[in-house]
């Protein structure tokens, strides 16, 4: 262990960059602890309004800001700016995080510093092993994949060239896995949240469930024991890089545990699509990079920081992740601000149609591509030239109303494309998920419809109107071709072919059913609609009762429940569900969109029954028709309830 440096008059001066992000305080305050430590001066691009001990504050940008000037007469300083947001503008990132951390390495230099103490990440190092811990002699480089893992190694490099210029600067680099601090809950929800841990979904009756991802093993460190390893680090005679890791390895077992809850199986793929998709559609903030880094980075090994620092943490890793889940789960149970003026909620009707339609679009483009020439082609060529019409229709009312028409969706967006976007590969699939969603799009018009004429705004209102009838129309041509799928898909195929249909066509159901139930346990618990919650109850035991048949047909047909499949439907389901927890109006939004999904049912039972008739199995015939019997008096039920879910007291 080395002695401790200071300046002149025994204390030394300190200055921290991204003093106000997740990290900054926690660094701050394990500074002023520290009798070495003089002054402290916290950089931010606005001065925050906390006072903290020793410590003054700046308004500064590490890149437009003059920094040799603010350094001068410091002994140390350490390098916490970074940005993660906006994730879609890598220029900007770049820009902050290596351009800027480049500026303030020259600028330590010019100003005399001795010491520069830079926020490296475990993930600066190129994937390594799970089953074992590395050291500091870890190779970096990153995972490609990811911006923060991709800049924090571009960082260390441009360090290494930093010190071979100025080897009077000595350099410490740190390299922490995951930092969790209850505190910071509100700001790593905002900039974190994504769709494996959605905001929505973090309250305490919502989450049956969590997915534990495959090939996922992290390593995390609570905020507070990483702050004192910077404060060790600036008042020791140390260089180089240290890892900083609590134990033990964290895995979504751990996760469900913090939160007294289960876990199901989601292979990785499927995690990934879904954040990379949520992603892309800007549903939330995180890209997939993330997930790739944090399958990719090793197990790290904290031996040198114990020896040389002195430092070990104080927090367990189980610990600091069930302190910041808390404390999401705390910020989320707070009391719902007041509900918006009238006016705003027909403008965010406008909206969430406008976005429905704008997912129709890229449906109705992908269809006509499954679609082929076949018959079904007409339609989805219908579909599209109608769907564009309404969208600019659509976009010309929210323009009326001084909207910008140019934002990703409204909330319940996730819920929306876990559902748009199932990526139907077959013909009957594709025409069970266009069936469903103009079922989905019609619900959305009528809400619309009924807000319209509450405000007297005629000319929404007859735009809704004319889009109803035509998607009526569509629904009814559609429910017209499930015999002409189910012959182009036979195209003349044997007995062997028929019963492979056929299998394929149960398993759908089976795991179709499984992600209904799913919905079912979750929705009534968000609603204040006695009615609908109770047609919901009800349906969830009728749902329970088609999933036991169609195991039972599946078993029987020597076939298993595909358990991955399965377990995407699971997750979609939680989503579907809990998403409309966020709602002001969760009746009206929930009962339509449970609408959709029963058609969707009432498209794959229709397909399912047909099939098993050509195959000759009666009994999954008579299943097939009579569950399709109690989904179609669903969908009656659920229509003749939109009046009463959209009224003001179960919004």
């Amino acid at each position: 262990m080395g002695a401790s440096e200071s300046g002149q008059d025994g204390r030394l001066k300190v200055v921290v960059t991204g003093a106000v992000g997740n990290l900054g305080p926690s660094v701050i305050e394990a500074l002023a602890a520290r009798e070495e430590i003089g002054a402290i001066v916290g950089l931010a691009r606005r001065r925050p309004d906390v006072p903290m001990e020793k410590t003054s504050w700046m308004e500064a940008d590490v890149v437009g800001s003059e920094l040799e000037p603010i350094f001068a007469g410091a002994n140390a300083v350490i390098h916490l700016a970074w940005a993660v947001q906006p994730s879609h503008d890598l220029e900007t990132l770049e820009r902050i995080n290596v351009e800027g951390s480049r500026r303030v390495f020259e600028a330590a230099a010019a100003a005399g510093v001795r010491k520069v103490i830079y926020a490296s990440s475990a993930s600066a190092y190129l994937p390594g092993p799970k089953d074992h811990r590395v050291g500091e002699d870890w190779p970096v480089g990153g995972t490609e994949t990811s911006f923060y893992s991709r800049h924090k190694a571009r960082v260390e490099e441009e360090l290494d060239a930093f010190e071979a210029r100025a080897p009077e600067t000595r350099v410490v680099r740190l390299r922490p896995p995951l930092i969790f601090k209850g505190e910071a809950a509100v700001e790593i929800r905002r900039l974190f949240a994504g769709p494996l841990l959605p905001s929505f979904l973090l309250r305490r009756h919502l989450m049956p469930v969590v997915p534990q991802v495959s090939g996922l093993c992290m390593q995390a460190v609570h905020s507070a024991d990483v702050g004192r390893a910077y404060a060790l680090a600036a008042v020791r005679d140390v260089h180089g890089p240290f890892n900083l890791a609590a134990d033990p390895p964290l895995g979504s077992s751990d996760v469900a545990a913090s939160l007294s809850t289960g876990t199901f199986p989601l292979p990785f793929p499927v995690a990934r699509r879904l954040a990379d998709l949520s992603w892309r559609l800007r549903l939330q903030p995180t890209s997939p990079g993330w997930l790739d880094m944090a399958r990719n980075v090793p197990l790290i090994s904290s031996e040198r920081a114990r020896r040389e620092l002195g430092w070990g943490p104080s927090v367990t890793a189980i610990e600091a992740a069930a302190e910041l889940l808390e404390g999401i789960v705390r910020d989320n149970e707070k009391p719902a601000s007041r509900p918006k003026p009238r006016g705003n909620r027909l403008v965010a009707r406008l909206a969430e149609v406008q976005a429905i339609e704008r997912q129709a679009l890229a449906q109705a483009r992908a269809g006509l591509q499954i679609a082929g020439d076949t018959r079904l082609a007409d339609a989805f060529q219908a579909y599209l030239a109608e769907t564009e019409a309404h969208e600019q229709r659509l976009r010309e009312r929210l323009e009326a109303h001084g909207t910008d028409t140019s934002s990703s969706l409204p909330p319940g967006g996730v819920s929306l494309v876990a559902f748009a976007d199932s990526q139907p590969e077959t013909l009957e699939t594709l025409l069970a998920h266009a069936f469903a969603y103009v079922h989905l799009e019609i619900a959305a018009y009528e809400r619309l419809r009924r807000a319209a004429e509450a405000d007297g705004d005629a000319a929404t209102a007859a735009i809704a109107r004319e889009a109803i009838a035509a998607k009526e129309v569509l629904a009814a041509r559609l429910a017209g071709s499930f015999d002409t799928v189910v012959e182009v898909s036979l195209n003349g195929g044997g007995p062997g072919e028929l019963s492979t249909l056929l299998n394929s066509h149960l398993a759908a159901a089976h795991a179709l059913e499984k992600q209904g139930l799913q919905l079912l346990e979750v929705a009534p618990k968000v609603l204040d609609d006695p009615g609908l919650r109770e047609f919901l109850e009800r349906h969830l035991r009728e749902s329970e009762e088609h999933e036991a048949m169609l195991r039972e047909r599946l078993e029987a047909r020597g076939l298993e429940a595909a358990k991955a499949e399965d377990a995407v439907l699971r997750l979609g389901g939680l989503q579907l569900g809990a998403s409309f927890a966020a709602e002001p109006d969760t009746g009206a939004r929930l009962s339509g969109f449970a609408f959709a999904f029963e058609n969707l049912e009432v498209a794959t039972y229709e397909l399912l029954a047909r099939v098993a008739k050509r195959a000759g199995d009666e009994k999954v015939r008579r299943v097939a028709e009579r569950v399709l019997a109690e989904e179609r008096a669903a969908v009656e039920e659920l229509a003749g309830r939109w009046d009463r879910a959209a009224t003001p007291a179960s919004s």
